[in-house]
């Protein structure tokens, strides 16, 4: 059980860094309640990845023509946010 946790703590700490700059812009009281809110959304993304692709790639460009987005930069991001939690 112990290879589990260890992914476990390796994505934990992927998440804690990709939110870093968010973490540092709230009250520490927040923390916790944001990153089980980011957990919770990217579960949910990669559930819609994995279930429903065509759903997601359109999902993924809504969201970045409102943002005014960079998918190139989004995936990038994911890669490196990959390669973090599960290396």
């Amino acid at each position: 059980m112990v290879q589990a946790d260890e992914a476990w703590q390796r994505y934990a700490r992927a998440v804690i860094a990709s939110m870093s700059e968010a973490l540092g812009d709230a009250h520490e009281a927040s923390h916790g309640m944001m990153l089980e809110t980011a957990d919770y959304w990217l579960s949910l993304g990669l559930a819609a990845g994995l279930a429903r692709p065509a759903d997601a790639e359109r999902l993924l460009a809504l969201i970045l023509s409102q943002e005014q987005g960079d998918r190139a930069e989004i995936d990038r991001d994911a890669a490196e946010f990959c390669q973090e939690a599960l290396a």
